[in-house]
C-alpha cells in the first residue's frame, strides 16, 4: 500500500503540450546522494535545472539558454547522474543532431556547453535516455533515424576517464523496414538490464487487411544483458546474435498490427530480478486494456488488470483536433515494492483525468485495486517517477502537471501550469483514504 500523498511544489512550467511530461523522459525526477534532480522547459521554453534536498521542498536552479521546440512533445529533456556526480543532460531532439551537456563538477548544477557525445551516429537523435544501475555503470539509449527506419542505439560511460563509447550501433536494427520504440528500461538489483520494445512498420512493409490509417505497432519483445550490456539474450538464457532485428526478437505479447498498441510504455525488475512490463492493447472486445506482463524465472503471464468498458482509437481520425480525445488512456508506468507488490499508474480521461494508481500482490497479480493520486485532473499528463529514490527508499515521486496537447504536435492554449513532485511511500498499515 502507499501513503496517502504529499504535493510538494516544484515550479511553473510550459504546458501547452506534455513536452514535459512524456512518459519516455528518463528521468523528469532523479535522486542523487541527498539530492534530488529535475529538469524542465519553463514558461519562456527555455530550459531550467533544478535540485532540492530530500528534507526539503525549496529548490535551487540553473538555467540553460537554450528554446527548445517545446511544441513538438518528441523534445523531451533527459538527465542523469553518473557514478562521479556529474550531471548530464540531454535535449530537444526529434531527429536532430545531439544536444548534450555534462556538469562543470561533481554535485554541481551547471553543465558546460554542448558537447558531443562519442561523434558516431549522433545527427539524427531522438529519444534520448540516460539509465544509471546499482552496479555504477552508466548508459545513453536513444534511436538513430526515424519512424519506420531507425535503430535504437547504446552508449557506456566511463566516470573514470569521463569518455563515453559506442558499445551497440545498433542494438536493435531497423533493417530499413521499421523501427524499435522501447519501453523505458529496466535495471535489476544487481545491475542486469532488461529491455522490452515493440515493432512500427514502414510503408515498405504492405499493413494487413483493414489496418490502413492506423497505428502501426505490433509485438512486445523482450532482451536482457547479464554483462553491462555486452551481450543480450531472451528469457530462456538463449543468446542473441547482434544486432537484434525483427526476424531474431523473442515475443513476450504477439500483438498484431491495428490492436491500438501503445508504444514507449514501461518496464521495471523485482527484488527477485523478473522483469516486469505494462502497455496497453485491445482485448478481445477491441477495447483496450492496460497489459501487466511479468516474467515468473520460467515463463511470461500476460494479462489485461483493467476491465474499461469505452473503447478509443489511435487511427488517425480527421475529425479529433487534440490528442486527448484521441488518447484518453495515457501510457502506463510500473513500480514494484520489496515485498512483490506492482504499483501501475496512469491516468484516464474517462474517470475524470486524474492521476491513478492500481496495485496488486505477489505472485498471483490478480486482485488489482485502484485508488487516486491526485484530486485534480493533469489533461495529457503521462507518469514519470523518480527510480532511485523508488529504489533506495522505497518511496515514489511522481512528476506531475496539467498539460494540454492539439492534434497533430501543436500546442493548446492552456497556459502555464504548477508542477509537482506527488511523493507517497509503502507503508503495510499505512492509511489510503480515497482523495
Amino acid at each position: 500500500m502507499l501513503t496517502d500523498p504529499v504535493n510538494i511544489p516544484v515550479s511553473m512550467v510550459y504546458a501547452d503540450t506534455h513536452v514535459n511530461a512524456a512518459i519516455f523522459r528518463q528521468s523528469a525526477l532523479l535522486t542523487h546522494g541527498e539530492y534530488q534532480y529535475t529538469a524542465f522547459y519553463a514558461p519562456d521554453e527555455t530550459i531550467t535545472l533544478g535540485r532540492r534536498r530530500h528534507d526539503a521542498a525549496s529548490w535551487e536552479w540553473e538555467r540553460i539558454p537554450h528554446r527548445g521546440n517545446v511544441r513538438d512533445r518528441h523534445n523531451v529533456i533527459s538527465i542523469g547522474i553518473s557514478r562521479n556526480g556529474l550531471l548530464h543532460v540531454a535535449y530537444d531532439h526529434h531527429n536532430d543532431p545531439l544536444r548534450y551537456r555534462v556538469g562543470v563538477a561533481s554535485d554541481s548544477l551547471e553543465v558546460g556547453p554542448e558537447q558531443p557525445m562519442t561523434g558516431q551516429r549522433e545527427s539524427r537523435v531522438t529519444y534520448p535516455q540516460f539509465l544509471s544501475s546499482p552496479d555504477g555503470r552508466f548508459y545513453f539509449f536513444y534511436r538513430d533515424g526515424k519512424a519506420h527506419n531507425g535503430d535504437l542505439c547504446l552508449n557506456v560511460y566511463d566516470p573514470d576517464s569521463g569518455v563515453w563509447t559506442p558499445l551497440h550501433h545498433p542494438l536493435i536494427a531497423g533493417s530499413g523496414l521499421n523501427n524499435a520504440y522501447w519501453w523505458r528500461p529496466g535495471v535489476g538489483p544487481d545491475g542486469s538490464l532488461h529491455l522490452a520494445w515493440c515493432w512500427r512498420w514502414g510503408p515498405d512493409h504492405p499493413p494487413p487487411e483493414g489496418v490502413r490509417g492506423m497505428l502501426r505497432n505490433s509485438h512486445v519483445c523482450y532482451a536482457t544483458s547479464q554483462d553491462g550490456g555486452l551481450t543480450w539474450c531472451k528469457s530462456d538464457g538463449a543468446q542473441y546474435v547482434m544486432p537484434i532485428t525483427h526476424l531474431s526478437a523473442e515475443v513476450v505479447d504477439p500483438v498484431p498490427e491495428g490492436s491500438n498498441l501503445m508504444n514507449q510504455c514501461s518496464s521495471t525488475v523485482d527484488a527477485q530480478g523478473r522483469p516486469h512490463l505494462v502497455h496497453y492493447r485491445n482485448d478481445e472486445a477491441g477495447i483496450p486494456q492496460i497489459i501487466h506482463a511479468y516474467f515468473d524465472g520460467s515463463e511470461w503471464h500476460v494479462r489485461p488488470i483493467t476491465s474499461f468498458q469505452k473503447g478509443f482509437s489511435l487511427s488517425h481520425r480527421p475529425d479529433v483536433r487534440s490528442l486527448l480525445e484521441r488518447r484518453p488512456l495515457s501510457r502506463p508506468d510500473i513500480a514494484v515494492g520489496s515485498d512483490g507488490t506492482a504499483y501501475v499508474i496512469y491516468r484516464d480521461a474517462r474517470s475524470g483525468g486524474r492521476v491513478q494508481v492500481m496495485w496488486a500482490s505477489a505472485p498471483s497479480y490478480c486482485d488489482w485495486k485502484v485508488r487516486d493520486l491526485t484530486d485534480f485532473p493533469v489533461g495529457n499528463w503521462e507518469p514519470n517517477y523518480d527510480p532511485v529514490a523508488w529504489r533506495e527508499r522505497e518511496e515514489l515521486h511522481l512528476w506531475v502537471h496539467a498539460c494540454g496537447e492539439g492534434w497533430p504536435e501543436r500546442g493548446a492554449a492552456g497556459g502555464p501550469q504548477m508542477a509537482y513532485v506527488v511523493q507517497a511511500s509503502v507503508s503495510r498499515g499505512a492509511s489510503t483514504t480515497p482523495l
